[in-house]
C-alpha cells in the first residue's frame, strides 16, 4: 500500500521503514514506515504493413506502443522519423490513436509532449505514410535510383537509416529533453518494371513467319526478395 499508512512490506516498491531506540538498550521501541512507486515506461515500434494505394503510390503504417509496467504513473515525450532509401518520395502523413494529427513529411513529428501514463497503462499510436517510390534516371525525388532493402526487414535491430521504409521513434521518460529509448521498424517496397522487345521474324515457309517477343518483368525494389528477380516471357 503507497503512502506512509501500514500495509506494505519489505521487497514491495520503494520500502523503507525507520527503528528508534528510546533507552538505548539496542532494541527498536518504535518502528515506522512509508512506501512509494516508480513509474517503468517502455517503447515498442512495429512495421505493419505497406499496401497499394492507388496511383502507383503505398500506404505504409507502423505502430509505436508506449506501456507503464511501474506502479506509479509517469510522463513522456514521444517522437517519429522516417529515413527512408532516397528515392521514397513521403506525399502525406497521419498519426491516429492515442493522439492524433498530420506526420511532418521531411523530418521529425512529435506525436506526444510530456503525455501522462497511469500505472498499468499502454498507449498505442498508429502511424501511415502515403509514399512513392521512383528508380528511373532523372526522376524528381532527387535519389540515387538504386533501391537499398532493409539490411534487416521487420522490427529487430539492425537496419539503418536511409534503407527502405526504416523509421525511428524516441521517447523522453523524464522530460529533460535527452531520448531514454529508442526502437525502430523497417519495411521495402516492390519496383515492378516490364520491358517487351521484338526479336525476329524467320520465315517458315509458305510465306508465313514466326514473330517472336520477348517480355522483361524485373522487380528492382525489396519488397518480397532478398534480391532483384528478373522473369522473361517469349
Amino acid at each position: 500500500m503507497p503512502g506512509n499508512g501500514p500495509g506494505s512490506g519489505p521487497g514491495q516498491g520503494l520500502y523503507n521503514r525507520a527503528e528508534l531506540d528510546v533507552n538505548s538498550d539496542g532494541n527498536a521501541d518504535i518502528t515506522d514506515d512509508a512506501c512509494g512507486d516508480l513509474p517503468n515506461i517502455k517503447m515498442h515500434k512495429d512495421f505493419v504493413s505497406a499496401v497499394p494505394g492507388g496511383n502507383g503510390t503505398y500506404n505504409v503504417t507502423y505502430t509505436v506502443t508506449v506501456s507503464n509496467n511501474g506502479g506509479a504513473s509517469g510522463a513522456y515525450t514521444l517522437k517519429d522519423t522516417p529515413s527512408f532509401d532516397n528515392d521514397v518520395t513521403i506525399n502525406s502523413g497521419t498519426y491516429s490513436g492515442q493522439a492524433g494529427g498530420s506526420m511532418n513529411t521531411s523530418g521529425t513529428t512529435t506525436l506526444a509532449t510530456n503525455a501522462a501514463i497511469a500505472a498499468g497503462a499502454t498507449h498505442t499510436y498508429f502511424i501511415t505514410f502515403n509514399v512513392s517510390l521512383n528508380l528511373a534516371p532523372g526522376s524528381p525525388d532527387g535519389g540515387d535510383n538504386t533501391y537499398t532493402p532493409c539490411q534487416v526487414p521487420g522490427n529487430g535491430p539492425g537496419s539503418s537509416p536511409n534503407q527502405g521504409l526504416y523509421n525511428r521513434a524516441t521517447v523522453d521518460t523524464d522530460n529533460d529533453g535527452d531520448t531514454d529509448i529508442t526502437d525502430d521498424a523497417c519495411g521495402d517496397l516492390p519496383n515492378i518494371n516490364m520491358i517487351k522487345s521484338f526479336v525476329s521474324a524467320v520465315p517458315a515457309g509458305n510465306g508465313t513467319y514466326n514473330v517472336t517477343y520477348t517480355i522483361v518483368v524485373s522487380n528492382t525494389g525489396g519488397a518480397g526478395h532478398l534480391r532483384p528477380e528478373r522473369h522473361a516471357i517469349v
